[in-house]
């Protein structure tokens, strides 16, 4: 189980690209370090999934983020 202090050592990415007529597309949170995926949160859940090892085909290209502060990243910490 990832605690909040090993989070803040990652670069969370919520998802905001409109993917147009396809809007059965979920934005979800990313949890990345550097280029490789480490986790994500899916969309509308609070649930952390962590992968065992982190995915280095992942890419950005074409995708709209914004990047999640402390106090967001806390939230998903809170109440389990």
């Amino acid at each position: 189980m990832l605690t909040f202090d090993e989070a803040c050592h990652y670069l969370w990415r919520e998802e905001t690209t409109d993917w147009g007529k396809h809007d059965y597309v979920p934005n979800h949170i990313y949890i990345t370090k550097g280029a490789t995926l480490a986790g994500y949160v899916p969309r509308g859940t609070k649930d952390i999934i962590m992968y065992e090892t982190p995915l280095k085909t992942w890419s950005v290209s074409r995708r709209k983020f914004r990047k999640l502060n402390r106090k967001e990243i806390r939230t998903y910490f809170e109440n389990k």
